[in-house]
């Protein structure tokens, strides 16, 4: 495997596709797949009816557990900033070159400093600059890859990172790890197809807790369409291997992430005029997750929300999860300031189930980005309908809870933070029922 062709990868998260210019590309950047708590084999991404008052099914014991993460945005980095955001900046614009010039960029720096100290730049800059706040998740990729460079074990490298910009530091991890020796080695031998799947049936630690679990899933499956040379269905059976139904539903999801957002687009398994390729085309246990990412490659080939949702309904028993995937798309415009313009294409839906789907797509993935209610409570008192603000609130509880494993008091002071004065009772009731 050549360097260039190795650190390829990273760019699956970059939309850099015959659009002008670097930074507008990257206002579509996707969002991983929502998790869901595991529960007799149930798929993260099927749509699991909420139990009474919105909470998710809840959560098994799993041990274990990962030293916990930091808080988004806690520590800042100690001394000097070496690395700036406009050298951060200038990688994202190198296409087809952004992944070597981001591990270029932070390998140096974690020579004498922290995985934690890298993270807290990010997040920093993140704060201050819209831009690196939509296309983060590619740098925090490449402080994965660059953390399992330095620290050699998925265990120790998941120890080190957190949740920073929707985990990303987990998957870039992910990817270092399934390369083998060419981790610290550009030119080496691409690993063969047995060493790849034997790795694959021991990549994650299935006594890890859930949230570290399905990072390292996800991770997964995004390395796994990269060295399987974008073999789509080759690398869905290669999930098939990571054990249960949530396990293998998981790594799914990376893979159909990376399907649709490469560095070599050429490779993508995807239809120019099917707006339902290639979910139609998989055998139905495949079928959930692709319908979770579908949405946005129907917005790549030039749908509006209102024309995806229509798509949707056409999915047959897949139009929920599908739904929930224009929330997910949608979930962007939030993080950047526009909670209510989201919660009126939410709207669009013409049921309740229909807006509920879309409200859990955009709640998921603003709680996945910081583990917390700074994004996802703001979008709750966006929406105007008051039985889907509270059905907002409800499900925002219950993911906290189960996957994050957050008490009532830490979600009340949340409520207290993020939301207004006037919704706070609301929010309040809803995270201490």
């Amino acid at each position: 495997m050549t360097g260039a062709a190795a650190t390829k990868i990273i760019l699956a998260l970059v939309v850099l596709l015959a659009i002008g210019g670097a930074f507008v590309a990257l206002q579509k950047i996707p969002l991983p797949t929502p998790m869901v708590t595991p529960d007799s084999g149930a798929a993260p991404n099927a749509v699991i009816p909420p139990l009474p008052g919105g909470a998710m099914p809840p959560v098994p014991q799993t041990g274990g557990a990962m030293p916990s993460a930091s808080p988004a945005g806690g520590a800042k980095p100690v001394g000097t900033n070496i690395i700036s955001a406009s050298a951060i900046k200038d990688c994202l614009g190198k296409a087809g070159e952004s992944g070597t010039c981001l591990d270029q960029l932070f390998r140096p720096y974690l020579e004498t400093r922290t995985t934690q100290q890298a993270l807290a730049i990010v997040q920093q800059y993140e704060d201050a600059d819209s831009a690196i706040r939509l296309s983060c998740h590619p740098v925090v990729h490449a402080i994965g890859r660059e953390t399992f460079r330095k620290e050699k074990t998925v265990h120790d490298s998941f120890g080190a990172c957190d949740q920073t910009c929707h985990s990303g530091c987990y998957h870039g991890a992910m990817e270092r790890f399934l390369r083998g020796d060419a981790a610290d080695d550009d030119t080496a031998a691409h690993i063969s197809d047995e060493e790849l799947l034997e790795r694959t049936r021991t990549a994650c630690d299935q006594n890890q807790a859930i949230r570290f679990r399905f990072q390292c899933l996800h991770g997964l499956g995004h390395a796994l369409m990269f060295s399987l040379d974008y073999q789509l269905e080759k690398a869905l059976t290669a999930c098939d291997r990571t054990g249960d139904g949530w396990s293998r539903s998981s790594c799914y999801g990376g893979v159909f992430m990376e399907n649709v957002f490469t560095a070599t687009p050429e490779k993508r398994d995807l239809s120019p005029t099917d707006y339902q390729y290639p979910c139609s085309k998989l055998d139905e246990k495949y079928r959930p997750d692709c319908y979770m990412m579908q949405t946005t490659r129907m917005t790549e080939m030039g749908l509006s929300t209102e024309r995806i949702f229509a798509e949707c309904r056409a999915a047959g028993e897949y139009w929920p999860t599908c739904i929930q995937s224009i929330g997910r798309d949608l979930s962007n415009d939030a993080r950047i300031g526009d909670p209510r313009g989201v919660a009126q294409k939410c709207e669009y839906g013409k049921t309740s189930e229909e807006r509920q789907a879309c409200i859990r797509g955009v709640s998921y993935a603003l709680l996945d980005n910081t583990w917390d209610g700074r994004y996802g409570f703001p979008f709750c008192v966006a929406l105007t309908n008051p039985d889907d603000a509270k059905y907002c609130f409800g499900i925002s509880e219950g993911y906290l809870r189960n996957t994050f494993e957050k008490t009532a008091e830490t979600m009340t002071a949340d409520c207290k933070k993020y939301v207004p004065a006037a919704y706070q009772v609301v929010c309040i009731d809803s995270v201490t029922r």
